[in-house]
């Protein structure tokens, strides 16, 4: 984590001085005529387009949720799919053990929705119905067109709604080919009666006046929620169904089956080709845009003359204002306190320029208690205070923290031999390769002297030593100033939160002791607390 020095300008101010600008009830005057024409052209603009941007968000809204339901709608056919995967691998089907696999459909039927799982033979021959007893079977071979097109493919599918020759229910079917050595012998289907899907439509919080239809892969109405009964197997208009014909999902304006003017919304899956069609009544959408457009108007108006009542009220007052805080700003920077008068308000280039003064002043004074003047690094005091606040994230979020306590060995010697200057110059750089080393979220200061600290956050205890070791390596590299090169080393005390201890204070001194066990093993050495 670096600390950068503050800017000594802040926003190229001081290069107004000597330029003669407008007083600021000036400039409110001009601000609040100025904004008459925008806010005028605003609403009429905001009048003529507000129904259409409405329009477009309800739009997209609703194509996102009906691609939601469509989603659910596929993903519980894949349930019901794969439900019968695994039951054409019964070696009960295999072996032509009819009864024992009427009892396997009966427990699969508990876990997906369907009214019956049906197994036709190759040559369409009706062998089980898990609803129907044997004898209630037809003879004679026969398979039900929607059926027929997607058997005859070879592969799963869902089949348009049809009439059930077994129970002369509408149903519509999951379609899944049993294969052996690559031929067909049998089709396991799962017929689902409409009701079955019904809790999709009324699970979603739809308002009462939509209209929202399930439709198969013709477009003809499987499911609604309104009068299912009425037009249940009809299809939708053609203007719609040439829509659905050619994209995924879209919207246009027409009329609902019972004939309701709506904005109709609909979706349609690139897996089974049925589509969720959603029918928003023009009423609703007008309803509320004429109350959003009275609120719209009725706010605009309002704050024009809230505007213009508060520049009228208070623009002769800026003057005196501005004046009376130029002397308070500017002692801000002196740390003198600062006696503001009751004011009124004037001349923003002063204010900002004594604003600017006394900001700068305070973020110079600030930076120097709190960074090392030399090499540019938080001081023990910053240090500490960002440290404590990482510990409080780490007590709450149940997170490690590492403490690097680093000495550098043989600094001594090169600063008697070649003199402070030299030795100023290997502490910046050793400042810079501890910054360069860490991560952008990791803090480091030099404490004092040739004795630096480094808190690594999120870090184990392995992690710690490990980086510790890469550090030793990292400032035992020679260093080469002009004509000198010299070299150092490093002792590293390790530390960590909450291992070691569960406060700042413990945690750097058992690092200080544990950097002074590693000094005693010599140089370029790291001892774990």
């Amino acid at each position: 984590m670096v600390f950068p020095a503050p800017q000594t300008k802040w926003l190229g101010l001081p290069a107004l001085a000597g330029v003669k600008t407008l007083g600021i009830r000036w400039h409110l005057a001009g601000l609040v005529a100025g904004c008459v024409l925008p806010i005028a052209v605003v609403a009429v603009f905001l009048i003529l387009n507000y129904y259409e941007i409405e329009q477009k968000q309800l739009t997209d809204s609703a194509t996102s949720r009906a691609r939601a339901l469509s989603t659910m709608l596929d993903q519980d056919l894949s349930r019901t799919e794969a439900a019968l995967r695994v039951l054409g691998t019964s070696h009960r089907l295999a072996t032509g053990d009819l009864s024992g696999f009427g009892d396997r459909a009966l427990e699969a039927l508990q876990n997906i929705h369907a009214e019956n799982i049906v197994v036709w033979r190759a040559d369409g021959r009706l062998l089980l119905s898990s609803s129907q007893s044997q004898t209630e079977l037809p003879n004679k071979p026969y398979i039900p067109p929607a059926l027929k097109t997607i058997i005859d493919k070879g592969e799963p599918g869902v089949s348009e709604m049809f009439v059930d020759p077994v129970t002369g229910h509408n149903v519509f079917s999951v379609v899944m080919p049993v294969k052996r050595d690559g031929e067909l012998v049998y089709s396991l289907t799962a017929n689902v009666a409409p009701r079955q899907i019904s809790p999709l439509l009324t699970g979603q919080g739809f308002p009462g006046s939509w209209r929202v239809t399930i439709v198969d892969s013709t477009g003809s109405v499987v499911m609604r929620s309104h009068d299912i009964e009425k037009f249940q197997g009809r299809k939708l208009s053609a203007a719609l169904l040439q829509s659905m014909k050619t994209a995924s999902s879209g919207s246009q304006e027409g009329s609902t089956l019972d004939g309701i003017p709506v904005l109709t919304v609909f979706s349609k899956s690139q897996t089974t080709r049925w589509g969720i069609v959603l029918g928003i009544p023009l009423h609703d959408l007008t309803a509320g845009l004429n109350r959003s457009l009275v609120w719209l108007i009725g706010a605009a108006i309002a704050a024009l003359l809230i505007g213009i009542t508060w520049a009228w009220h208070f623009g002769g007052r800026v003057a005196e204002s501005v004046k009376a805080l130029i002397e308070p700003a500017r002692s801000l920077g002196s740390g003198a306190a600062v006696a503001i008068p009751r004011l009124h308000f004037r001349e923003a280039n002063k204010l900002g320029e004594a604003l600017v003064e006394a900001a700068n002043a305070l973020a110079q004074s600030d930076y120097r208690a709190h960074h090392d003047g030399l090499t540019g690094l938080a001081n023990r005091t910053l240090f500490e205070a960002a440290v404590n606040g990482q510990l409080a994230l780490c007590r709450r979020n149940q997170t490690k923290l590492a403490i690097l306590y680093i000495d550098l060995d043989g600094f001594k010697a090169v600063n008697d031999q070649y003199g402070h200057d030299t030795g100023d110059q290997l502490l910046c750089e050793v400042a810079r390769r501890i910054t360069a080393s860490i991560r952008e979220s990791d803090i480091a200061a030099r404490l004092g002297g040739d004795e630096f600290a480094v808190a690594l956050i999120n870090a184990e205890f392995a992690s710690a030593q490990a980086f510790g070791n890469h550090l030793i390596t990292t400032l035992s590299q020679p260093y080469q100033f002009a004509d000198v090169q010299t070299s150092i080393a490093a002792s590293i005390g390790v530390a960590g939160y909450p291992d070691s201890a569960a406060d700042m204070e413990t945690l750097l001194i058992r690092a200080d002791r544990a950097m002074y066990r590693a000094k005693e093993q010599g140089k370029g050495r790291l001892v774990v607390a």
